[in-house]
């Protein structure tokens, strides 16, 4: 059966109601078989150590079966042309990638009593130093825009669904997006959508949309599920 990934970007205590609000949708559509990128330490002003209640909620989700992955470190860096100020990895070497990941992760690590299952940089942006950097971690997948790749080396080329909020021309392309895309990917094996919390309060209708239409052809499914796939 053809499959959809679902990964909930930006997840942090700084946009709590956000993050709580796109974790309700996800669960209507898809149960637990989603992926929260989880931010440790949003805009250095959110580090989730100091968020005991918002670190509850996230076990909680654990333990119900929900999938966690380590989404950079601060998601703040980088030329505000291309990313608005959010490309954390642009242009870093091997070793202040390397650092910068270790510290996200122990982060993590602390508020999720386990380690992260796999790495999104955030906007999906790698310098060639970050990739370097990433040989060094045990994480059991890389996301990058265009694919999925696996500790085991196997690479799962897949399209990405991901909408814009920043205009109203933005939203309004958006909208048709998530009206349009799910026939248009119809043919991909694996379709990831990739859904922020700046995305709502504004476009949870697209969202919805996007979610009710891919799950009436695909079974949603976590990066831990397709990188237990890739061993066989």
């Amino acid at each position: 059966m053809r499959l959809l990934r679902v990964s909930l970007h930006d997840v942090t205590p700084v946009l709590e109601k956000r993050s709580r609000r796109l974790v309700d949708i996800a669960m209507e559509y898809a149960g637990t078989s989603f992926t929260v990128l989880l931010v440790p330490d949003y805009h250095s002003r959110g580090r989730l150590d100091r968020f005991p209640g918002f670190c509850a909620w996230l076990r909680e989700l654990r333990d119900m079966g929900v999938e966690f992955a380590l989404h950079g470190c601060t998601h703040l860096g980088g030329g505000r042309f291309l990313t608005s100020g959010e490309g954390e990895f642009l242009g870093m070497s091997a070793k202040e990638a390397g650092d910068r990941i270790a510290e996200g992760k122990a982060i993590f690590q602390d508020a999720m009593g386990e380690e992260p299952s796999g790495f999104t940089a955030p906007a999906w942006i790698y310098s060639p130093g970050t990739m370097e950097a990433l040989g060094g971690f045990s994480f059991q997948w890389v996301e990058t825009r265009s694919s999925l790749r696996f500790s085991t080396g196997k690479r799962e080329p897949s399209p990405v669904a991901v909408f814009a909020s920043r205009t109203r021309w933005k939203r309004f392309c958006s909208g048709l997006w998530s009206a349009v895309s799910p026939a248009m990917l119809l043919p991909f094996p694996v379709v990831r959508a990739a859904l922020h919390t700046c995305d709502l309060p504004s476009l949870e209708g697209p969202v919805r949309r996007l979610l009710d239409r891919s799950t009436r052809h695909r079974r949603p499914s976590g990066c831990g599920e397709l990188a237990q796939t890739s061993r066989g």
